[in-house]
Protein backbone atom coordinates (compact mmCIF):
# COMPACT_ATOMS: atom_id res chain seq x y z
CA UNK A 1 0.00 0.00 0.00
CA UNK A 2 1.77 3.55 -1.62
CA UNK A 3 0.47 6.04 0.55
CA UNK A 4 0.95 9.78 -0.72
CA UNK A 5 1.05 13.54 0.88
CA UNK A 6 -1.22 15.91 0.73
CA UNK A 7 -2.08 17.24 4.11
CA UNK A 8 -6.35 16.97 4.89
CA UNK A 9 -6.88 14.78 1.64
CA UNK A 10 -5.50 12.16 3.64
CA UNK A 11 -8.80 11.10 4.78
CA UNK A 12 -9.52 10.15 0.82
CA UNK A 13 -6.94 7.65 1.72
CA UNK A 14 -9.15 6.10 4.06
CA UNK A 15 -12.29 5.35 2.10
CA UNK A 16 -10.21 3.92 -0.84
CA UNK A 17 -8.54 1.34 2.13
CA UNK A 18 -11.85 0.70 3.54
CA UNK A 19 -13.33 -0.58 0.55
CA UNK A 20 -10.13 -2.53 -0.49
CA UNK A 21 -9.95 -4.24 2.89
CA UNK A 22 -13.24 -5.25 3.09
CA UNK A 23 -13.29 -6.97 -0.06
CA UNK A 24 -15.64 -4.40 -1.83
CA UNK A 25 -13.83 -3.46 -4.97
CA UNK A 26 -13.07 -4.82 -8.67
CA UNK A 27 -8.92 -4.18 -8.24
CA UNK A 28 -9.00 -7.55 -5.82
CA UNK A 29 -11.87 -9.36 -7.60
CA UNK A 30 -13.97 -8.42 -4.60
CA UNK A 31 -11.17 -10.07 -2.51
CA UNK A 32 -10.45 -8.63 1.08
CA UNK A 33 -6.57 -7.21 0.34
CA UNK A 34 -3.73 -7.99 3.06
CA UNK A 35 -1.32 -5.63 2.70
CA UNK A 36 1.76 -6.67 4.06
CA UNK A 37 3.79 -3.89 2.46
CA UNK A 38 3.21 -0.06 3.63
CA UNK A 39 4.95 2.53 2.37
CA UNK A 40 3.75 6.60 2.93
CA UNK A 41 5.36 10.73 2.56
CA UNK A 42 3.55 13.50 4.79
CA UNK A 43 0.66 12.83 5.79
CA UNK A 44 0.94 9.52 4.21
CA UNK A 45 3.32 8.71 6.67
CA UNK A 46 0.81 8.95 9.54
CA UNK A 47 -1.40 6.85 7.83
CA UNK A 48 1.02 3.91 6.94
CA UNK A 49 2.48 3.90 10.54
CA UNK A 50 -1.30 3.90 12.15
CA UNK A 51 -1.91 1.04 9.70
CA UNK A 52 1.64 -0.75 10.29
CA UNK A 53 0.52 -1.53 14.29
CA UNK A 54 -1.77 -4.26 13.93
CA UNK A 55 -2.58 -4.41 17.67
CA UNK A 56 -3.91 -7.74 17.05
CA UNK A 57 -6.15 -6.15 13.90
CA UNK A 58 -6.72 -7.23 10.40
CA UNK A 59 -6.13 -4.55 7.77
CA UNK A 60 -10.08 -3.52 7.70
CA UNK A 61 -10.31 -3.34 11.64
CA UNK A 62 -6.66 -1.35 11.56
CA UNK A 63 -8.30 1.22 8.52
CA UNK A 64 -11.60 1.55 10.89
CA UNK A 65 -9.51 2.23 13.55
CA UNK A 66 -7.38 5.25 11.29
CA UNK A 67 -10.65 6.32 10.34
CA UNK A 68 -12.53 6.84 14.05
CA UNK A 69 -8.90 8.92 15.06
CA UNK A 70 -9.07 11.09 11.94
CA UNK A 71 -12.90 11.75 12.49
CA UNK A 72 -12.33 12.43 16.55
CA UNK A 73 -8.74 13.28 17.17
CA UNK A 74 -7.96 15.30 13.28
CA UNK A 75 -10.32 17.03 12.39
CA UNK A 76 -12.13 20.23 13.66
CA UNK A 77 -15.32 19.52 14.68
CA UNK A 78 -18.20 21.03 16.90
CA UNK A 79 -17.24 20.74 20.80
CA UNK A 80 -13.44 20.41 20.04
CA UNK A 81 -10.90 23.48 20.48
CA UNK A 82 -9.41 23.77 16.77
CA UNK A 83 -7.92 20.66 14.80
CA UNK A 84 -5.72 17.56 15.92
CA UNK A 85 -2.86 19.32 13.32
CA UNK A 86 -1.81 22.57 13.48
CA UNK A 87 -3.06 26.43 14.76
CA UNK A 88 -2.83 29.79 13.97
CA UNK A 89 -0.38 32.03 16.50
CA UNK A 90 -2.16 34.89 18.05
CA UNK A 91 -5.74 33.91 16.93
CA UNK A 92 -8.52 36.26 18.04
CA UNK A 93 -11.08 33.52 17.02
CA UNK A 94 -9.83 31.22 20.30
CA UNK A 95 -10.77 34.00 22.48
CA UNK A 96 -14.20 33.76 21.60
CA UNK A 97 -14.62 30.29 20.47
CA UNK A 98 -16.78 28.27 23.35
CA UNK A 99 -15.12 25.25 22.93
CA UNK A 100 -11.75 27.17 23.82
CA UNK A 101 -12.85 28.98 26.85
CA UNK A 102 -14.16 25.97 28.22
CA UNK A 103 -10.77 24.80 28.55
CA UNK A 104 -8.99 28.35 30.33
CA UNK A 105 -5.81 26.95 31.32
CA UNK A 106 -4.77 25.94 27.38
CA UNK A 107 -6.19 29.05 26.30
CA UNK A 108 -4.17 31.00 28.50
CA UNK A 109 -0.76 29.15 27.91
CA UNK A 110 -1.54 29.85 24.30
CA UNK A 111 -1.83 33.18 24.55
CA UNK A 112 1.17 33.50 26.38
CA UNK A 113 3.37 31.21 23.92
CA UNK A 114 1.86 32.85 21.19
CA UNK A 115 3.03 36.78 22.69
CA UNK A 116 6.50 35.50 23.75
CA UNK A 117 7.05 33.66 19.55
CA UNK A 118 5.70 36.52 18.18
CA UNK A 119 7.28 39.14 19.89
CA UNK A 120 10.82 37.17 19.46
CA UNK A 121 9.76 36.93 15.75
CA UNK A 122 9.32 40.80 15.35
CA UNK A 123 12.62 41.39 17.47
CA UNK A 124 14.84 39.26 15.53
CA UNK A 125 13.28 40.07 12.07
CA UNK A 126 13.28 43.92 12.64
CA UNK A 127 17.15 43.70 14.17
CA UNK A 128 17.95 41.85 11.07
CA UNK A 129 16.39 43.68 8.80
CA UNK A 130 18.20 46.78 10.06
CA UNK A 131 21.67 45.34 10.48
CA UNK A 132 21.33 43.60 6.94
CA UNK A 133 23.28 45.89 4.15
CA UNK A 134 21.42 43.85 1.43
CA UNK A 135 19.13 45.68 -0.75
CA UNK A 136 16.00 46.80 0.56
CA UNK A 137 13.40 44.58 -1.57
CA UNK A 138 15.83 41.87 0.08
CA UNK A 139 15.47 42.78 3.64
CA UNK A 140 11.70 43.58 2.49
CA UNK A 141 10.81 39.71 1.58
CA UNK A 142 13.49 38.35 4.56
CA UNK A 143 10.58 39.94 7.06
CA UNK A 144 7.88 37.18 6.12
CA UNK A 145 8.16 33.93 7.36
CA UNK A 146 4.79 32.24 7.50
CA UNK A 147 5.69 29.42 9.50
CA UNK A 148 6.77 31.77 12.84
CA UNK A 149 2.81 31.72 12.98
CA UNK A 150 2.13 28.40 12.45
CA UNK A 151 2.00 25.75 15.79
CA UNK A 152 2.03 21.94 15.00
CA UNK A 153 2.23 21.60 18.43
CA UNK A 154 -1.25 19.59 18.14
CA UNK A 155 0.50 17.47 15.36
CA UNK A 156 3.32 16.20 17.91
CA UNK A 157 0.84 15.85 20.49
CA UNK A 158 -1.49 13.52 18.52
CA UNK A 159 1.37 11.45 17.35
CA UNK A 160 2.39 10.64 20.52
CA UNK A 161 -1.53 10.06 21.36
CA UNK A 162 -2.06 8.11 18.67
CA UNK A 163 1.77 6.08 17.36
CA UNK A 164 2.56 3.27 19.85
CA UNK A 165 6.39 2.38 18.61
CA UNK A 166 6.73 -0.61 20.22
CA UNK A 167 4.00 -1.90 18.22
CA UNK A 168 5.03 -0.73 14.76
CA UNK A 169 8.90 -1.71 15.92
CA UNK A 170 7.62 -5.07 16.27
CA UNK A 171 4.95 -5.50 13.70
CA UNK A 172 5.11 -7.99 10.83
CA UNK A 173 3.80 -5.09 8.73
CA UNK A 174 7.13 -3.65 7.11
CA UNK A 175 6.72 0.13 6.99
CA UNK A 176 8.82 2.87 5.52
CA UNK A 177 8.24 6.49 5.66
CA UNK A 178 9.94 9.19 3.22
CA UNK A 179 11.39 12.13 3.96
CA UNK A 180 13.68 14.76 2.55
CA UNK A 181 17.14 15.81 4.21
CA UNK A 182 16.77 19.11 3.87
CA UNK A 183 20.84 19.61 3.55
CA UNK A 184 21.28 17.61 0.49
CA UNK A 185 17.71 17.65 -0.93
CA UNK A 186 17.57 13.87 -1.03
CA UNK A 187 15.39 11.30 -0.37
CA UNK A 188 16.01 9.35 3.18
CA UNK A 189 13.64 7.12 4.93
CA UNK A 190 13.20 5.33 8.27
CA UNK A 191 11.51 2.07 8.76
CA UNK A 192 10.18 -0.24 11.70
CA UNK A 193 13.31 -0.63 13.71
CA UNK A 194 13.53 3.47 13.89
CA UNK A 195 10.82 4.00 15.99
CA UNK A 196 12.49 3.81 19.39
CA UNK A 197 12.49 6.86 21.81
CA UNK A 198 10.50 9.11 19.70
CA UNK A 199 12.88 8.70 16.82
CA UNK A 200 9.64 7.35 14.47
CA UNK A 201 7.36 10.19 15.64
CA UNK A 202 9.98 12.53 14.88
CA UNK A 203 10.18 10.99 11.28
CA UNK A 204 6.71 11.30 10.56
CA UNK A 205 6.73 14.94 11.82
CA UNK A 206 9.80 15.35 9.40
CA UNK A 207 8.48 13.77 6.35
CA UNK A 208 4.97 16.20 6.82
CA UNK A 209 7.01 19.68 7.79
CA UNK A 210 6.11 21.38 4.87
CA UNK A 211 8.76 24.27 3.88
CA UNK A 212 7.92 27.50 4.69
CA UNK A 213 5.32 26.28 7.21
CA UNK A 214 6.40 24.00 9.06
CA UNK A 215 9.74 23.69 10.74
CA UNK A 216 12.85 21.57 9.66
CA UNK A 217 12.87 18.19 11.91
CA UNK A 218 16.33 17.63 13.18
CA UNK A 219 16.72 13.65 13.63
CA UNK A 220 20.73 12.80 14.73
CA UNK A 221 22.69 15.31 13.22
CA UNK A 222 20.23 15.82 10.26
CA UNK A 223 17.52 17.93 9.07
CA UNK A 224 14.46 16.92 7.11
CA UNK A 225 11.58 18.22 5.81
CA UNK A 226 8.33 16.91 3.81
CA UNK A 227 9.36 13.60 1.64
CA UNK A 228 6.93 14.94 -1.05
CA UNK A 229 9.72 17.39 -2.38
CA UNK A 230 11.33 14.86 -4.42
CA UNK A 231 8.90 11.64 -3.55
CA UNK A 232 5.20 12.51 -2.51
CA UNK A 233 4.52 9.00 -3.93
CA UNK A 234 7.10 6.34 -2.86
CA UNK A 235 6.32 3.54 -4.97
CA UNK A 236 10.16 2.50 -5.69
CA UNK A 237 10.64 1.81 -1.54
CA UNK A 238 7.77 -0.34 -1.92
CA UNK A 239 9.15 -2.09 -4.77
CA UNK A 240 12.28 -2.47 -3.23
CA UNK A 241 10.77 -4.12 -0.24
CA UNK A 242 9.85 -6.69 -2.32
CA UNK A 243 6.02 -5.66 -3.12
CA UNK A 244 4.35 -7.24 -6.24
CA UNK A 245 1.26 -6.36 -6.26
CA UNK A 246 0.50 -2.78 -5.44
CA UNK A 247 -1.98 -0.57 -4.87
CA UNK A 248 -1.42 3.25 -4.93
CA UNK A 249 -3.62 5.70 -4.05
CA UNK A 250 -3.39 9.57 -5.12
CA UNK A 251 -4.53 12.71 -3.32
CA UNK A 252 -4.39 14.82 -6.21
CA UNK A 253 -6.79 13.73 -9.36
CA UNK A 254 -4.55 13.62 -12.75
CA UNK A 255 -4.35 16.63 -14.37
CA UNK A 256 -6.16 15.78 -17.29
CA UNK A 257 -9.39 15.92 -15.53
CA UNK A 258 -8.98 19.26 -13.32
CA UNK A 259 -10.86 22.14 -15.44
CA UNK A 260 -8.48 25.11 -16.28
CA UNK A 261 -9.36 28.35 -15.16
CA UNK A 262 -10.93 31.19 -17.25
CA UNK A 263 -9.00 33.52 -15.55
CA UNK A 264 -5.96 32.08 -13.86
CA UNK A 265 -4.41 33.72 -11.18
CA UNK A 266 -0.99 33.23 -8.86
CA UNK A 267 -2.43 30.32 -6.43
CA UNK A 268 -4.63 28.19 -9.37
CA UNK A 269 -1.11 28.25 -11.32
CA UNK A 270 1.40 27.24 -8.71
CA UNK A 271 -1.33 24.41 -7.60
CA UNK A 272 -1.40 22.94 -11.44
CA UNK A 273 2.32 23.17 -11.76
CA UNK A 274 2.78 20.96 -8.68
CA UNK A 275 -0.14 18.31 -9.87
CA UNK A 276 1.62 18.02 -13.41
CA UNK A 277 5.24 17.53 -11.35
CA UNK A 278 3.45 14.87 -9.62
CA UNK A 279 2.04 13.19 -12.20
CA UNK A 280 5.39 13.20 -14.44
CA UNK A 281 7.19 11.47 -11.38
CA UNK A 282 4.59 8.60 -10.90
CA UNK A 283 4.13 8.26 -14.28
CA UNK A 284 7.98 7.81 -15.04
CA UNK A 285 7.56 5.27 -12.35
CA UNK A 286 4.59 3.43 -13.22
CA UNK A 287 6.19 3.04 -16.92
CA UNK A 288 9.75 1.90 -15.31
CA UNK A 289 7.71 -0.98 -13.83
CA UNK A 290 6.42 -1.41 -17.28
CA UNK A 291 9.33 -2.19 -19.09
CA UNK A 292 10.55 -4.54 -16.12
CA UNK A 293 7.69 -6.57 -16.87
CA UNK A 294 8.54 -6.38 -20.71
CA UNK A 295 11.98 -7.16 -19.60
CA UNK A 296 11.06 -10.13 -17.73
CA UNK A 297 8.92 -11.22 -20.53
CA UNK A 298 11.37 -11.36 -22.62
CA UNK A 299 13.84 -12.92 -20.29
CA UNK A 300 11.00 -16.33 -20.44
CA UNK A 301 10.45 -15.94 -24.05
CA UNK A 302 14.23 -16.92 -24.46
CA UNK A 303 14.20 -19.20 -22.10
CA UNK A 304 11.08 -20.96 -23.33
CA UNK A 305 12.86 -21.15 -27.19
CA UNK A 306 11.59 -18.38 -28.62
CA UNK A 307 12.90 -16.19 -31.09
CA UNK A 308 13.41 -12.49 -29.72
CA UNK A 309 12.00 -9.79 -31.93
CA UNK A 310 13.67 -6.84 -32.13
CA UNK A 311 10.89 -5.24 -29.72
CA UNK A 312 11.47 -8.09 -26.81
CA UNK A 313 15.29 -7.52 -27.31
CA UNK A 314 14.49 -3.78 -26.97
CA UNK A 315 12.41 -4.08 -23.58
CA UNK A 316 15.31 -6.57 -22.10
CA UNK A 317 18.09 -3.79 -23.06
CA UNK A 318 16.05 -1.19 -20.99
CA UNK A 319 16.59 -2.92 -17.93
CA UNK A 320 19.83 -4.71 -18.48
CA UNK A 321 21.58 -1.77 -16.55
CA UNK A 322 19.35 -2.52 -13.79
CA UNK A 323 20.05 -6.20 -13.56
CA UNK A 324 23.71 -5.84 -14.21
CA UNK A 325 23.42 -3.92 -10.71
CA UNK A 326 21.61 -6.41 -8.75
CA UNK A 327 20.57 -9.71 -9.26
CA UNK A 328 17.75 -10.85 -11.42
CA UNK A 329 16.07 -13.13 -8.84
CA UNK A 330 15.00 -9.77 -6.99
CA UNK A 331 13.09 -8.78 -10.11
CA UNK A 332 8.85 -10.25 -9.97
CA UNK A 333 6.39 -9.01 -12.28
CA UNK A 334 4.70 -6.38 -10.79
CA UNK A 335 1.03 -5.39 -10.58
CA UNK A 336 -0.02 -1.58 -9.60
CA UNK A 337 -3.06 -0.38 -9.45
CA UNK A 338 -3.84 3.21 -9.08
CA UNK A 339 -6.67 5.45 -7.45
CA UNK A 340 -7.37 8.89 -7.94
CA UNK A 341 -9.75 11.66 -6.57
CA UNK A 342 -12.27 12.29 -9.54
CA UNK A 343 -11.64 15.88 -9.14
CA UNK A 344 -9.94 17.90 -6.56
CA UNK A 345 -11.08 17.47 -2.94
CA UNK A 346 -10.80 21.21 -2.14
CA UNK A 347 -10.32 24.49 -3.24
CA UNK A 348 -6.45 25.84 -3.62
CA UNK A 349 -5.87 25.11 -0.27
CA UNK A 350 -8.29 22.83 0.62
CA UNK A 351 -5.10 19.97 1.74
CA UNK A 352 -5.46 22.53 4.61
CA UNK A 353 -9.00 22.05 5.80
CA UNK A 354 -9.05 19.42 8.75
CA UNK A 355 -13.08 20.73 9.26
CA UNK A 356 -15.29 17.51 9.91
CA UNK A 357 -17.45 18.25 7.27
CA UNK A 358 -14.56 18.47 4.46
CA UNK A 359 -12.87 15.23 6.42
CA UNK A 360 -16.32 12.73 5.73
CA UNK A 361 -16.26 14.09 2.29
CA UNK A 362 -13.48 13.22 1.20
CA UNK A 363 -13.69 9.49 3.10
CA UNK A 364 -17.05 9.00 1.07
CA UNK A 365 -14.67 10.49 -2.05
CA UNK A 366 -12.17 7.45 -1.58
CA UNK A 367 -14.77 4.57 -0.60
CA UNK A 368 -16.56 5.76 -4.19
CA UNK A 369 -13.22 5.48 -6.33
CA UNK A 370 -12.56 2.11 -4.78
CA UNK A 371 -16.18 0.28 -5.65
CA UNK A 372 -15.99 1.98 -8.95
CA UNK A 373 -12.41 1.11 -9.99
CA UNK A 374 -11.66 1.00 -13.29
CA UNK A 375 -8.15 0.02 -14.81
CA UNK A 376 -7.53 1.00 -18.47
CA UNK A 377 -9.00 4.21 -16.58
CA UNK A 378 -6.74 4.66 -13.86
CA UNK A 379 -3.45 3.35 -16.71
CA UNK A 380 -3.15 0.47 -13.96
CA UNK A 381 -0.63 -1.88 -15.04
CA UNK A 382 -1.67 -5.36 -14.76
CA UNK A 383 0.75 -7.35 -16.77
Amino acid sequence: MVLSGGGAYGAFAIGVMKTLFAGRSPATAYEPLAAEILTGTSVGSFNAAMMAAPMGEDNLTAALRLENAWLELVADRPGRCGNGVFRLRGNPADLIDANCLREPATVTSRIASDTFTIGAYLLERSANFLASSAPLEDRAMALVNIGSFIDNAPFHDLLRTLINEDAIRQSPRRLKISVTNWITGKAQYFCNSDFDHGRGISAIMASAAIPGVFPPVRIGRDMYVDGGLVENTPLNPAIEMGATSIHVIYLDPNPSVVRLQGEPYTIDTMMRVYEIMLAAKISEDVETASWINAGLNAISAHQQGQTISDAKLRDFLRIAGQFLKTSQTQYKRLVIHRYFPAAALGGDLGMMNFGIDAIVRMIAEGERVALLHDCKESGCLTN
